[in-house]
């Protein structure tokens, strides 16, 4: 085995910060409504030489090394753990690089594996940007090597710690392709995102925390200060509250997908963004497992829609387990775009849409909710209740287009969907990607000869499955049959 390897000693500073930040606010907003600074000032202080002492412990006794293709890492303070990740379990590496790590010219990387939940496999918060590329190196992208490799080729391979602030070992191939977005579309990715709820409901979260130890108070001084406020002056604070959270949630979206840039290689891509935290993904082809195309309502009247993608590993929580391809890009260069980037997924998509028949269940289904609540609020306090009727029109719009989008489709090794929710959701896969497929057909569908198919991928999640309801039953079995066909055939047109 290798000898083995710590971080860098910065990672003690990295683990102790991180774990104050998050118990610091809290505190200190419990404290500041209590009265109590004085002792928040000395049990930080307490904190910080306690969370360093535990930091630089789980430093210690975190080492790892890089041997024949695999990682072994074995930390723990008072339990020791041994743990080896094979290179054929990892499906993708995430190189990033928040402020801490940039203050010391250093990056994280983070491993994921097949199975491995939402959670990386491994994680090493303070290395070397040489490092990080010789680790991914070895246990991801496939290295360009000289034909006839010379003394100083065995040198670099030969790796050791000493060696971290030398020049990358292997040799660097050059892109295929490059993708950038732009200053103006990512103007437009921020104005019209749609993370105003996430900011509303971060705020709402800690403030939930803080809930119970903010005095009485002061929840009857703010209730006495709203009452007293007319109702013009409630609705124009509102509003502003709304365009506070716009304009800061259009700020996260700049610092989170500026300099977007995605670089093509023969057997892998590389996702690079961020102004802040930079990251970099670096995700094979042959982990895709689905091509998710989105257009928001928000987006969708404009022409833009975002690209996702489904693998077995590399997708993170704000993004539901998936992978964000292209934040905004519009539908007349999808796709070209697909073609570049993802040549396996840039086909035509031909739908069977749901037959008309299929109309009142989407109708029934959106509408049988706001209508009842609507009438009860009518029969409760009269004329106010009417506003209910807005809900059920807005209801009856959104049953309308679910209903029109919704439809799938087959052809050679390929198989689509389209459905809406909110936003409609296009989601194009291959047979040898799915894990499995179901068609459902229910009393009530029975009677109208319909169906609902279902397909299930893997995903950074356990697997992620994609449903479009309502679909003719001979359109069902068509997609059933094409699935339960052994046959691979791959003359579907590409664009």
């Amino acid at each position: 085995m290798n000898e083995l390897k710590r971080q860098h000693a910065a990672a003690i500073f990295i683990n102790a910060a991180r774990g104050l930040v998050q118990l610091a606010v809290p505190f200190a907003i419990i404290a500041f409504f209590q009265g109590l600074l004085w002792i928040f000032f000395i049990a930080f202080a307490a904190l910080i030489l306690i969370s360093v002492g535990f930091s630089w412990l789980g430093w210690y006794k975190f080492r790892y090394s890089l041997v024949e293709g695999e990682l072994y890492i074995e930390q723990g303070v008072f339990i020791k753990k041994k743990r080896y990740i094979q290179k054929k379990r990892v499906q993708a590496i995430n190189i990033s690089a928040g402020l801490l790590q940039r203050m010391f010219g250093l990056v994280k990387v983070n491993i994921d594996t097949a199975g491995g939940g939402m959670e990386a496999e491994a994680e090493l918060v303070a290395v070397t940007r040489t490092e990080a590329n010789h680790i991914r190196a070895l246990l991801l992208k496939e290295p360009a090597r000289s034909a006839e490799p010379n003394e100083t080729d065995e040198e670099e391979i030969a790796y050791g710690e000493e060696q971290q602030e030398e020049e990358a070992p292997f040799l660097e191939q050059e892109p295929d392709s490059v993708w950038r977005l732009g200053k103006k579309r990512l103007i437009y990715t921020a104005l019209t995102s749609s993370s105003v709820g996430i900011v509303l409901s971060a705020v709402a979260a800690l403030l939930s925390q803080t809930a119970q130890f903010i005095p009485d108070s002061f929840y009857e001084d703010t209730f006495d200060a709203v009452v007293s406020l007319s109702v013009l002056f409630l609705i124009f604070i509102a509003i502003a509250v709304i365009l506070l959270s716009w304009l800061i949630s259009s700020l996260i979206t700049i610092v989170t997908y500026g300099n977007f840039t995605i670089e093509t290689y023969e057997k892998e891509l590389v996702i690079q963004r961020g102004l802040l935290e930079k990251r970099q993904l670096t995700l094979a082809y042959s982990r895709i497992t689905a091509i998710r195309v989105i257009r928001s309502v928000i987006r969708q009247p404009f022409g833009f829609v975002s690209v996702y993608v489904e693998s077995a590993g590399g997708g993170n929580n704000n993004e539901q387990g998936s992978t964000l391809l292209v934040p905004l890009i519009h539908q007349r260069d999808l796709h070209q775009f697909l073609a570049t980037i993802v040549p396996d997924y840039a086909i035509e998509t031909p739908l069977t849409s749901a037959p008309k028949r299929a109309a009142i269940r989407f109708f029934i289904r959106m509408l049988i909710v706001p209508v009842i609540v609507t009438g009860v609020a009518i029969y409760l306090w009269g004329l106010i209740g009417l506003i209910g009727l807005l809900v059920i029109a807005l209801a009856a719009l959104f049953a309308w287009l679910q209903y029109k989008d919704a439809g799938a489709g087959a052809g050679g090794s390929y198989v689509w969907m389209r459905y809406r929710t909110i936003g409609q959701s296009l989601i194009i896969s291959r047979k040898r990607k799915i894990q499995s497929a179901t068609k459902q057909v229910s009393l009530l569908q029975r009677r109208k000869d319909l169906a609902t198919f279902e397909l299930n991928v893997q995903s950074s999640m356990a697997g992620k499955s994609f449903a479009v309801k309502d679909i003719s039953e001979e359109t069902g079995d068509q997609l059933y049959g094409w699935y339960s066909y052994q046959d691979e055939h791959d003359d579907i047109q590409k664009v």
